[in-house]
């Protein structure tokens, strides 16, 4: 049944917590223009330039992980009819079609094509003193402790199909943290860049039909980071 202005007005999403979920705000703004692009079907002029269906597939929402957020899962099965039925009323850029290995949605009932396997990587091992590549923990560093080496070398699985985090946010944010156990190892905290509370509340742009760093991978790591980072703080020195 086609979607009406109303419903996408009162369309309501399950709150998560305590794991990934969608900016409420960013997905209220994307669906106030979805209703108004609605709204000019309605009225018979679907050929408004109001918002195309390759704009919902393309939106991009920050990612909630401590705070609330809706539920990840249900705005994308939204916004794939959403983003079907303005193409079904020519609400598309010309040329525009679904993204090559995305679900046609013009068939919904077709089965989707099985995603691509994550790219396979190898997990630095922590090298042995002495090791025949000579690459030890840097000077002053704890026995065992995670080095800038491990964050600088960290590889997470590409999602494909599914949410991601935004790729360029997540390594511009490693970078910082690299810099940051470089500078506590060295003894040097007054040049860190981060502190445990930072990485705990770091938030990350999610992706939907590009790919994407998987966020269970990321927040696993984030989790590490920062317990790595307290053990350097005053209180648990």
């Amino acid at each position: 049944m086609p979607l009406t202005p109303a419903e996408i007005r009162n369309k309501r999403f399950t709150l998560v917590r305590l794991r990934p979920g969608y900016n409420e705000d960013d997905v209220d703004a994307l669906l106030d223009r979805v209703e108004e692009a609605f709204a000019a079907i309605a009225r018979g002029r679907a050929e408004e330039p109001v918002i195309t269906a390759a704009e919902v597939e393309d939106s991009v929402f920050r990612g909630t992980r401590l705070t609330a957020g809706y539920k990840e899962d249900e705005v994308d099965d939204f916004l794939d009819q959403v983003a079907a039925e303005l193409r079904g009323h020519g609400l598309a850029r010309p040329g525009d079609r679904p993204r090559p290995g995305a679900s046609a949605p013009v068939d919904r009932g077709a089965p989707a094509p099985p995603p691509e396997p994550p790219r396979a990587h190898a997990e630095p091992a922590a090298p042995a003193s002495g090791g025949a590549n000579g690459a030890g923990p840097s000077p002053g560093a704890p026995q065992g402790a995670m080095s800038p080496e491990h964050v600088r070398n960290k590889r997470f699985a590409t999602t494909r199909l599914t949410t991601g985090y935004n790729e360029d946010e997540v390594d511009a944010f490693l970078d910082s943290a690299e810099v940051t156990l470089s500078a506590l190892i060295n003894g040097r905290p007054d040049r860190a860049l981060l502190t445990a509370a930072d990485v705990e509340r770091v938030r990350f742009s999610t992706t939907r039909a590009r790919p994407g760093y998987d966020p269970a991978q990321v927040d696993a790591f984030l989790d590490e980071l920062a317990a790595e980072l307290r053990g350097y703080e005053p209180d648990h020195a």
